[in-house]
């Protein structure tokens, strides 16, 4: 709205961008000794502040846990780097050693899938806690 009011001060007209395609999601539930996680990160700008977060449920859907943290100055694909290996941190903590990790950064996934370590330096000690736990 701000940016709007700004455009308007200026006497310029915005012109809003179309629509996305809206996708119906249905959730899958995990098999029934495992528990799903859906974790998901995001920054304001290049880099800014921003926040980190997840949901734990089990085959029945029932909330199991979650957790929602701030985030200093980062970019984008390192908070949801965060986001997963937060989500990996926790569930090693409470003993969910059979965990259904979903995402929507497919490069987050690969690099996890490969137990690769070339991440950005700010989220490497996180990272590498995180590679460890699922090894």
């Amino acid at each position: 709205m701000d940016c709007l009011l700004i455009l308007r001060r200026f006497s310029l007209q915005g012109r809003p961008s179309k629509s996305s395609t809206i996708k119906s999601v249905i959730w899958s539930p995990p098999a029934p000794s495992w528990i799903k996680v859906n974790t998901d990160g995001t920054a304001m700008d290049f880099p800014g502040f921003g926040g980190c977060g997840g949901i734990f449920r089990n085959y029945r859907a029932f909330l199991k846990g979650c957790f929602a943290i701030p985030l200093s100055q980062v970019f984008e694909f390192e908070a949801e780097l965060l986001a997963a290996s937060l989500a990996i941190n926790f569930a090693w903590k409470y003993g969910w050693h059979r965990l259904w990790l979903e995402s929507n950064s497919s490069y987050m996934v690969q690099l996890l899938s490969s137990h690769s370590e070339m991440v950005p330096w700010r989220v490497r000690q996180a990272w590498q806690r995180c590679i460890f736990q699922i090894s």
